[in-house]
């Protein structure tokens, strides 16, 4: 009788311990989809949750055909999180076709609206905005978390306010800021407006800028640098060079970016900002750049080379574990490239 108690009390103490070190070990997985200059990224946390930031374009069903066939090889029947970074018709153009396909357990944007009634925005938008009545829709505040289990899930920026605490280990002075000048943001208040988010898996760390300007993404970074490093920077605004400026980039010191661009997209700055950054190993694209061709990674690196309207869209996946590394797939070639773990130093310097 007393070997059973002790062997139950054993067991009792241990399958929690086995349980949590399994959970520990999946992986964070996060999807780039090709939307065409739009934007689409899935993250799928450890525990099974997952949240969409931004729904790419309308084009007649074409991005939520390509986002809800990602879900369905992700495993994702219900989205815990629809984030809308901001109200431009390459984020938000997807969004009604897709709320009416899939059940959303919240939906986050910026909140109130300024400047999409303009004739090119205006039929995106406003049947957002009729979903967004009906929708559990709230608004993303700086500084703030969403509460994603087995992850750290922080926002940066919304409404155009930024976080003001650092992140883990975050927080030196950055010696780039004392060069820098400040330009006209010649974009329009609305990307101001995006919601940013930091997320942090164990030692894994993935910072996305969304459309900011590089005016704000200076002031996350200045003084002091509050995002430390990553191993993933996404390149800003499908790396046009209204972002993706040498002072956030190299005070980041991503080991990896992905590109969310289109085809015709002119990104020359941003492939040298990147690539001349501290620690900098490799630059992944979900277009092939046919505007600037002689930029253009390897091939296996670039998820979609074809730029006929036809062609299938295929995306970049990033799996993560806690210890820091991460695997990067190529859905279009099955091209496979691991990152080990290293050591993570101070956000002044790395590597």
């Amino acid at each position: 009788m007393r070997k059973t108690l002790l062997f139950l009390v054993a067991v009792a103490v241990l399958v929690p311990i086995v349980v949590a070190r399994a959970q520990a070990q999946k992986p964070l997985d996060i999807y780039y989809i090709d939307t065409e200059h739009g934007k689409a990224v899935l993250y799928v946390s450890p525990s099974g949750q997952s949240v969409l930031v931004d729904a790419g374009n309308t084009a007649d069903g074409r991005d939520p055909t390509r986002i809800l066939a990602v879900f369905k090889e992700a495993g994702v029947r219900v989205l815990d999180y629809l984030v809308i970074s901001h109200y431009h018709g390459d984020h938000v153009g997807g969004a009604a076709e897709l709320i009416s396909k899939m059940q959303i357990r919240q939906l986050l944007d910026h909140g109130p609206y300024t400047v999409q009634f303009q004739p090119n925005a205006r039929a995106a938008f406003e049947a957002y905005l009729a979903l967004r009545r009906i929708a559990n829709a709230a608004q993303a505040k700086a500084g703030t978390k969403i509460p994603i289990k087995g992850i750290d899930m922080t926002v940066m920026s919304s409404a155009r306010e930024l976080m003001t605490a650092p992140l883990p280990g975050a927080g030196a002075p950055n010696p780039l800021c004392r060069d820098f000048v400040a330009k006209e943001d010649v974009r329009g208040v609305e990307n101001d407006e995006s919601v940013t988010l930091a997320t942090q898996y164990g030692n894994f760390r993935v910072v996305d800028f969304g459309d900011l300007t590089g005016n704000q993404e200076h002031d996350l970074v200045c003084p002091n640098n509050l995002l430390g490093t990553a191993d993933l920077l996404a390149t800003t605004g499908h790396g046009q060079e209204f972002g993706n400026w040498p002072v956030s980039v190299h005070a980041v010191r991503p080991r990896i970016t992905v590109m969310n661009n289109g085809p015709n997209d002119r990104q020359g700055p941003t492939f040298r900002t990147f690539r001349s950054s501290p620690g900098f190993v490799d630059f992944w694209q979900v277009h092939a750049s046919e505007a600037q061709k002689d930029e253009n990674s390897p091939e296996q690196f670039i998820a979609n080379v074809d730029a006929t309207p036809t062609h299938a869209g295929n995306y970049i996946k990033i799996s993560a574990l806690p210890d820091g590394s991460f695997t990067v797939t190529n859905s279009r070639n099955g091209f496979k490239k691991e990152y080990p773990a290293t050591k993570k130093t101070t956000s002044s310097s790395r590597r």
